[in-house]
């Protein structure tokens, strides 16, 4: 079968792997759409070399239709139109003993640890798909877990309704959560920041209240001039790896100067920096810092707000690329090209 290999560090293009067998848990998935995330960038620079053997298949955001079920699999036949929960537990862990299989001691991820969706087939175990409904194109696929990621974290942050909640980034995870938030939760105040207009223009039409850019305005300054000096009941740091401008803190250090007494913080992002933290002011407020990884459960209500149309896969999805030209596409991505939000590549030649 024809894939997107990763042989090295950017070192990405089409090639041939044999086709998958499957066992009798498994379905045989024809890929028809995958998404390029952060985490996909960090194994093509090289930053997962402890998980990723080569060659690697990478693409954990992905759907398809199933060509092939195992002798004792029930529910699913050939033709179905899913999408893949790419989260492989132990459930023998601690973690995952206490309900907490997203932390699990041993994680995998299809596309990270095993063999993904940039294959033309994959196998996938039955207990990680769900049906895509027809009035979901399969090109927004790789955005159910995108969504979904949105569901956990501010499910992570207890954000209610009438909440103030400020966004810090509005790369492709940031504006996945602000979606979800304007669309489900009915928050008080949103506001973003970030320093890329398109993508702070990209938030408004999203619905946040506001969207500060940090290359023109102090961003804790204006967070709690925008809340009375009170602060956001919850902050969400979906920047990750960040590039420090002159005079500003590292986001998670802003964060906690925005946040109320009693607030909370989520930290998503998988940057490998050290940041410091005024802990005294953290003490002070009594608040809180939550770290949030992949889901939860949650796959079914990003596909039930997609399938009603709530959310706006087509205002994030910037770019569609064939199979074929995976390299030049996470060349741009790893460009951080300002206008490119998410990358979908299309595995099934029409």
């Amino acid at each position: 079968m024809k894939a997107g290999i990763l042989y090295g560090p950017k070192d990405i293009r089409l090639g041939e792997m044999p086709e998958p067998q499957i066992t009798a848990e498994e379905v045989l998935l024809e890929s028809h759409a995958a998404g390029i995330c952060g985490t996909d960038l960090h194994i093509y620079r090289g930053e997962f070399e402890s998980r990723v053997r080569y060659p690697a298949v990478q693409g954990h955001e992905f759907g398809g239709v199933i060509v092939q079920v195992g002798k004792n699999v029930n529910g699913f036949k050939p033709g179905d139109r899913v999408v893949v929960d790419p989260i492989i537990s132990c459930h023998q862990c601690p973690a995952c003993l206490s309900g907490h299989i997203n932390a699990c001691q041993t994680l995998k991820l299809l596309g990270v640890d095993m063999k993904g969706g940039y294959g033309q087939f994959v196998a996938v175990p039955a207990d990680h798909i769900f049906r895509l409904p027809d009035n979901i194109p399969m090109t927004h696929a790789p955005m159910v877990e995108m969504y979904a990621l949105g569901h956990h974290i501010l499910q992570r942050g207890g954000v209610q309704p009438g909440e103030t909640v400020a966004i810090l980034g509005t790369g492709k995870l940031g504006l996945s959560i602000l979606d979800v938030l304007c669309h489900s939760v009915s928050p008080g105040i949103t506001i973003v920041s970030d320093l890329q207009p398109f993508r702070l223009e990209t938030a408004l039409k999203l619905g946040a209240d506001h969207a500060i850019n940090i290359r023109k305005t102090d961003p804790v300054e204006r967070v709690l001039e925008l809340t009375n000096g009170i602060g956001v009941d919850c902050v969400i740091e979906a920047v990750g790896h960040y590039h420090l401008m002159e005079g500003h803190e590292a986001p998670l250090a802003q964060a906690v100067r925005m946040i109320r007494n009693g607030g909370r913080i989520v930290t998503t992002g998988l940057g490998d920096q050290t940041s410091a933290v005024h802990f005294r002011t953290l003490v002070m407020k009594e608040a809180k810092i939550i770290a949030s990884r992949v889901t939860l459960g949650e796959f079914p209500r990003a596909i039930q707000m997609m399938s009603r149309g709530l959310l706006h896969p087509e205002l994030l999805i910037t770019d569609m690329q064939p199979l074929a030209s995976i390299g030049e596409a996470f060349q741009q991505v790893d460009r951080e090209s300002p206008e490119t939000i998410k990358i979908v590549l299309e595995i099934k030649e029409n």
